[in-house]
């Protein structure tokens, strides 16, 4: 299954530069996150997948949410908190 957001998302969203380095662990965080948040989508009885195609908004909502856990994880990994 494909991400819910991109590296091209991330960057765009976020306004930030990354080194390469970076741009490689975003994009193996992408998948990871959009997993978990498909997991916790079925905890609730929700398809994310099905929602996001059918349902108006909630592709966009969840490319917000992804690029956000995103941001956060790396602001976490250079501030040291």
């Amino acid at each position: 299954m494909e991400p819910f957001a991109t590296l091209g998302d991330v960057i765009t969203l976020s306004g930030a530069t990354y080194t390469n380095d970076e741009q490689t662990r975003i994009e193996a965080l992408l998948p990871l996150l959009s997993d978990a948040l498909r997991v916790e989508g079925e905890k609730a009885g929700v398809d994310l997948d099905n929602q996001a195609e059918t349902v108006t908004g909630y592709a966009s909502t969840l490319k917000l949410v992804t690029v956000d856990i995103v941001v956060r994880v790396m602001r976490q990994s250079t501030s040291g908190g």
